[in-house]
């Protein structure tokens, strides 16, 4: 179907269990989440109850490991009743590069979008 937006994404996800720090400017305060998922271009968090809109910008910080290392700002570009999915507006070379390491081995570990698919319903 063309109007799946499975079929429009630009990258495949990959499921994770990341915890994420988020700072939006309307919360003004950071809250901790959860990402159910992740691809080079951006991630979907499970923030239920929090009202976002769309088009907002965050800033988030999560870490690999024990490490916090991938910083960066993203836009929320959906909104659900378990979460949001945004789309990463900036990072920096390093962190870039380990969120795609990050996908490569989630989608080499055999974990991928059909998966998610049938968590979500």
């Amino acid at each position: 179907m063309a109007d799946d937006p499975e079929e429009r994404r630009r990258h495949r996800r990959a499921p994770v269990d990341l915890q994420v720090s988020l700072e939006f400017p309307s919360v003004q305060q950071f809250l901790s989440a959860c990402a159910g998922d992740i691809s080079e271009s951006g991630m979907f968090i499970r923030t239920e109850g929090v009202p976002y809109r769309i088009g907002e910008s965050v800033t988030l910080r999560f870490a690999a490991g024990k490490e916090q290392i991938v910083r960066g700002t993203a836009r929320v570009v959906r909104v659900e009743p378990e979460g949001i999915a945004v789309e990463f507006a900036h990072l920096d070379e390093t962190s870039r590069k380990l969120v795609e390491m990050i996908v490569r081995i989630k989608l080499a570990a055999g974990c991928g979008t059909s998966l998610l698919r049938r968590q979500r319903k």
